[in-house]
């Protein structure tokens, strides 16, 4: 009897120490691959209004985007704002939904500068109808084989560190005017009708399409250039921006180009020379004026006739 006693008391202390060692297993020894989050962001883009980001590229000074009448805005100092292109918020949104922790690289603060999700790692934080719901910290990025790129971040509130895929903070780490819309027009060539270039002196010219060709004061263009042209003209963009023009006192522009379309409406491109430089703007994105110098702008918008005749 006593005997049978020692091995019940045996087996139950057996089953006893194999409980305390699964759950250690579990909850502790195993943290770094049993543990982790599946899930990191999970934003309802349709209740953002609010888009913080703290760039390391810029001192982790604070770039606010902002949804402002339904239409995304960006803080450029205290009393100016600049409009930001929906393609831009709907890109962030792509970027942080695509944050999938793929490992569980570090538990507790320790390792945080090593993997530089401390105060030295780009954030972000996202509000949805005035309320925080995300804090992320986008830190070191590495290269791995066959040319691949992981990305290490971290929670705000959170001291997990993951590893990700991608090169995610490219995306995040910028000034204010990379987020600005950069456009100064969009549209399908397929709707234009006729482009009158009003330029000083006696070297104004329309393009005027007929059928399926394109016709400059009457003479065919070359279809190559002549189509060479328009594509570039129909995504057109300028790189630099100008913020302190005061438009009461521009006057009449210089240059103009009105794009006549199909369904009755107009783009209009203008032009104002001011010393060297020449200051544009367009109705498309009537809030931002460009310097038309920078990445040779007034030469992709303001041609000469001479360049679509066929030599």
């Amino acid at each position: 009897m006593s005997s049978n006693f020692s091995n019940k008391t045996l087996a139950a202390v057996f089953v006893v120490l194999l409980i305390v060692v699964a759950a250690i297993f579990i909850f502790d020894g195993d943290k770094n691959e049993r543990t982790f989050r599946q899930e990191l962001v999970t934003i309802d883009t349709s209740k953002v209004t609010e888009i913080l980001i703290y760039p390391k590229s810029q001192n982790h000074e604070e770039v606010r985007l902002y949804l402002d009448d339904d239409n995304w805005r960006v803080k450029l100092s205290e009393d100016k704002s600049a409009p930001v292109s929906s393609s831009k918020i709907k890109g962030l949104y792509t970027q942080l939904l695509s944050v999938k922790p793929k490992r569980l690289a570090a538990r507790g603060n320790e390792k945080w500068g090593e993997f530089q999700v401390d105060s030295t790692g780009t954030r972000i934080k996202v509000l949805e109808d005035g309320r925080q719901t995300l804090d992320l910290i986008f830190g070191k990025f590495a290269f791995q084989q066959p040319r691949s790129m992981s990305t290490y971040v971290r929670l705000g509130n959170d001291s997990d560190v993951y590893e990700v895929d991608g090169f995610i903070e490219m995306s995040f780490n910028q000034d204010a005017n990379s987020f600005r819309n950069n456009l100064l027009l969009k549209d399908d060539t397929n709707n234009w009708q006729r482009l009158s270039f009003d330029y000083p002196a006696d070297s104004s010219f329309q393009l005027v399409k007929l059928n399926d060709d394109w016709f400059a004061n009457d003479q065919k263009t070359d279809s190559a250039a002549t189509a060479s042209f328009l594509r570039q003209l129909s995504n057109a963009s300028g790189s630099n921006f100008v913020d302190d023009v005061n438009s009461e006192i521009l006057g009449r522009p210089d240059y103009k180009l009105t794009i006549d379309k199909q369904d009755g409406n107009s783009i209009v491109v203008e032009g104002w020379q001011t010393g060297n430089n020449l200051v544009m703007r367009s109705n498309y994105n009537d809030e931002t004026y460009f310097d038309g110098t920078a990445s040779k702008l007034t030469e992709k918008v303001f041609v000469g006739m001479s360049s679509l005749i066929p030599k």
